[in-house]
């Protein structure tokens, strides 16, 4: 309380000050406009002082009541002087046009002749706001006096994000001084910006960085493609300075470039930067104001859904997870950025079927992101059952709990390992968009599915791995030389997810535009070169062999869906005219591969996978004694 009373008595202290000095500069302006009207003489004029106490009171109050002294000035903008020029015209208009009004009712006290007025604004005005620039550079100087770093530093984009930053670091010297600006924009070459100067074009970083010393590059173009940051990341030697970036737009939801959000560039920038547009209004149509559910919340996945969702303002957010540890992590962030949102923790694992019953009872979502799933293919492999219980019967208890207590809206993420599946991990996902597909054809639940190739960062991606690999000193283990993947990342992916999710209904398959696909033995050499090492003389590059269940390169559609474009450019919605299970078939279905499961009986899981999954290459071939798994029957 002493600490608020204090901070109270300091702004209303700050608040007389600067009202006063106001004040006196306005009076100022208008002993001056009275000196240019009259001279000397109109100094023992009787109403010279009254009238100006009067004009000058106006025009002040007005300021006031126009938030002038609401502003935070070490952190103003040119936005903010309009807010001095429009409280002093106000103030100008509605002062003279009072004394006209006294005038006319045959008293002259408070009248202001029309070109003293007009002069007293003008100065006015311009006495203000050089008052705060003169303050600010004050301060300035005062704080690069203080803890000045001896860093220079060379922007890459002189456009909005590069002239935020140049603003943060005139406020934090402790991060630098920022020497001139790099754009490859002809207009802006030569010129200065916020008294930068634009040295020249990308293609001249490196001997610009030579003549001015620099020793950090931050490239401020949040917008960049992928190629177009690979192309900037080429022309710099890592070796000789440091490199920073801001992240993509998708990144930085309020779009508002913080120096906060600088990094290290990383192999993310080079791959998965493709600009994504959403459609946000669509979203908060769906989202703001509604009781959402997530599965599988402090997952990679998950958690970035639970971040955008926050930010469209649902009901509450219930965020559930198997892992204590990832749940309680996600929710103290969300906590810390959205201090009013409401958000259950949920425990819990999704083929509990008693458990999810309670939790969908409790807290009745209106939408479910579907997001929990097995996901490493290798290890599912090993265990098979325990990929259909949690990825199969998970997704059909998860969504019939749902369509039992009125869920609006169900959407599943899936993974383009379910087309032609060469995996068991594959085959589990397939399934599960089959059930749903079925669930779809009687429920009044709007369903969707969104299937996607790999995420760039994720728990268990090769982009990890290679990290590790490379900060051990090699070799960086590659499993063939053709294998080929698309990439995304995580933001842009999720932001897809929640668009499709606009446009889900009657279990609609969507696939995302991807981009290229790209070699992991490009994607290798990439990483080694970003770490600052030649690939294949300082850290080597070795080809293993393709793991069990891996393909070479990866399907977003099987032959029989046929692309429909959406709304949105990025996201296709698949056709497929083939009859899926129904009713009855749907239950024995499910209690037929409940029993398999319970039993670990591969020779049924193989036959499962045949009939429902006949374009499937993965099969279930080794016996795990350690499991409880049963020999195949011959």
């Amino acid at each position: 309380m002493e600490i608020l009373e204090r901070e109270k008595i300091r702004n209303f202290t700050r608040f007389i000050i600067l009202t006063g000095v106001d004040f006196l500069l306005i009076y100022a302006s208008y002993a001056l406009g009275m000196y240019f009207r009259y001279g000397l003489f109109s100094l023992n004029e009787p109403h010279f002082f009254q009238n100006g106490l009067f004009f000058s009171f106006f025009i002040l109050l007005s300021m006031i009541f126009n938030g002038v002294y609401s502003i935070a000035w070490s952190y103003s903008s040119f936005r903010d002087y309009w807010v001095i020029l429009r409280g002093a015209f106000i103030g100008y208009a509605a002062g003279f046009a009072f004394g006209r009004l006294m005038l006319l009712a045959g008293m002259d006290v408070f009248t202001v002749p029309f070109t003293v007025a007009t002069m007293t604004f003008i100065g006015a005005t311009f006495l203000i706001i050089w008052s705060r620039i003169f303050w600010l550079t004050y301060l300035f100087l005062k704080i690069e006096r203080s803890g000045k770093s001896l860093d220079r530093i060379l922007i890459v984009g002189a456009g909005d994000a590069g002239t935020t930053l140049v603003d943060e670091i005139t406020r934090h010297p402790e991060y630098g001084r920022v020497v001139g600006f790099v754009d490859d924009s002809p207009r802006k070459q030569k010129k200065r910006i916020r008294g930068i100067p634009v040295l020249g074009t990308t293609e001249e970083i490196m001997q610009i960085v030579d003549k001015y010393q620099i020793n950090r590059v931050i490239i401020a173009i949040p917008s960049a493609t992928s190629d177009q940051m690979r192309r900037i990341m080429y022309r710099i030697d890592r070796n000789k300075v440091r490199v920073q970036t801001l992240p993509g737009l998708t990144e930085i939801i309020d779009r508002k470039a913080r120096l906060g959000y600088l990094r290290d560039i990383n192999i993310e920038d080079l791959l998965g930067r493709e600009p994504v547009e959403i459609d946000k209004k669509s979203l908060r149509g769906y989202i703001t104001g509604k009781r959402v559910l997530v599965t599988g919340a402090g997952g990679s996945i998950g958690s970035e859904l639970c971040r955008q969702i926050a930010y469209l303002e649902p009901k509450a957010l219930i965020i559930l997870g198997k892992g204590e540890n990832s749940i309680h992590n996600i929710e103290e962030e969300l906590k810390e950025k959205y201090p009013d949102l409401k958000v259950h923790r949920v425990i819990g694992d999704v083929q509990d079927k008693d458990r999810m019953e309670f939790i969908i009872a409790t807290f009745k979502p209106e939408i479910i992101f579907h997001a929990a799933a097995h996901k490493h293919v290798p290890i599912m492999e090993e265990n098979p059952t325990e990929a259909f219980r949690v990825n199969t019967l998970g997704t059909y208890i998860l969504a019939s709990i749902a369509e039992k207590y009125g869920c609006e809206r169900f959407v599943m993420i899936s993974t383009d390992k379910a087309v032609r599946p060469s995996s068991i991990m594959g085959v589990s996902k397939r399934l599960a968009e089959q059930i749903l597909k079925s669930i779809a054809r009687y429920s009044k639940m709007r369903i969707g599915i969104v299937r996607f190739g790999n995420v760039l960062g994720s728990r268990g991606s090769v982009v990890p791995k290679f990290k590790k690999q490379i900060e051990n000193g090699g070799p960086v283990t590659v499993t063939d030389p053709r294998m080929t993947r698309y990439f995304m990342t995580i933001p842009e992916a999720v932001s897809l997810v929640m668009q499709a999710g606009a446009y889900a209904k009657n279990g609609d398959v969507f696939v995302l535009d991807m981009g290229k696909p790209v070699k992991i033995s490009d994607l290798a050499r990439d990483m080694i070169t970003l770490a600052g090492y030649v690939p294949d003389q300082e850290i080597k590059i070795e080809y293993i062999g393709a793991r069990p269940g891996e393909k070479l390169f990866e399907e977003l559609s099987l032959d029989s869906e046929k692309f429909d474009k959406t709304p949105h450019p990025k996201i296709f919605r698949l056709k497929d005219d083939r009859e899926f299970m129904e009713g009855e078939e749907l239950k024995a279905f499910i209690d037929k591969m409940s029993i398999t499961i319970k039993e670990h009986d591969i020779s049924e899981i193989n036959k499962i996978i045949q009939q429902y999954v006949p374009d499937a290459i993965a099969r279930v071939k080794v016996e795990i004694p350690e499991l409880g798994l049963r020999k195949e029957k011959k």
